[in-house]
């Protein structure tokens, strides 16, 4: 069983074929190009599937983009040994 269904193939291809400004596959290009170079950096598929949701779902809400950023811009939490023994 193929993980690469046809009509979502169909789907990026048509995409891309129907936009006359070309930003579609210069998007499909760096986003080939990104996963490829994850992957040789060490990346695992589940992991790339995790960022690239989290990417999509910033792009719809931008609350949620303003939440991630914060997150990443925290500091991790001061070692509690007396909690953690």
């Amino acid at each position: 069983m193929s993980i690469f269904k046809e009509e979502v193939i169909k789907s990026i291809i048509d995409k891309a074929k129907s936009d006359q400004s070309g930003s579609v596959s210069e998007v499909l290009r760096e986003v080939m190009r990104v996963c490829e170079n994850a992957g040789m950096t060490g990346f695992t598929l589940q992991e790339l599937s995790v960022i690239a949701t989290t990417g999509w779902y910033i792009s719809q809400d931008p609350r949620m983009g303003k939440l991630m950023r914060d997150m990443m811009t925290m500091k991790p939490p001061e070692p509690d040994d007396e909690f953690l023994n």
